[in-house]
């Protein structure tokens, strides 16, 4: 199972830089969206009411992300507590080796839930919040921020590089 097969976003990076001024801010997203027109970018103004939608412009593939890796993580994690369960009662493991049903429910129980917090790890993707949470206090302090959605990771250098060359603070995600 390969990373994107558990994200549901196009985006899976979120590169963002403030500014002081509007000029350069506008300046700087007018190059990133001639440099790397597939690459999505918003300009958010000081308090800007859309904050949030162009910090993650993707709900559906945020949806699409926490169903795909809660149906992929979920049984993954069950199927390894049986195994785990498996191979420490063939081990000899005493509490296994007695009794080997209840080692394997137990097992394969906490696999499921181990599976699905993993899950709901990914889907709340605590990487994006930093970089969130971290534009929504510069942008309340009135600072003007350009947000980039890089679909790779060449793209994501590229965003960076060109963001600190304008004069940006830049921020980004995993």
């Amino acid at each position: 199972m390969t990373q994107m097969s558990l994200f549901g976003e196009r985006s899976l990076t979120l590169v963002a830089a403030t500014f002081s001024d509007q000029a350069t801010a506008a300046e700087a997203a007018t190059g990133l969206r001639t440099d790397l027109p597939q690459v999505e970018v918003d300009l958010v103004r000081p308090r800007d009411a859309e904050l949030a939608r162009k910090m993650e412009p993707e709900s559906a593939g945020i949806w699409r992300t926490a169903i795909r890796s809660h149906l992929a993580l979920g049984p993954a994690g069950l199927v390894l507590g049986v195994v785990a369960a498996a191979l420490l009662a063939a081990l000899g493991w005493p509490a296994a080796a007695s009794s080997p049903v209840f080692a394997m429910l137990f097992l394969a129980t906490l696999g499921l839930f181990a599976g699905l917090m993993l899950a709901g790890f990914l889907t709340l993707r605590p990487d994006r919040s930093r970089v969130t949470l971290s534009i929504r206090s510069r942008n309340r302090s009135g600072h003007w921020a350009v947000v980039a959605h890089p679909k790779s990771p060449a793209q994501s250098e590229l965003v960076v590089d060109r963001l600190e060359k304008a004069g940006g603070t830049v921020i980004r995600s995993l």
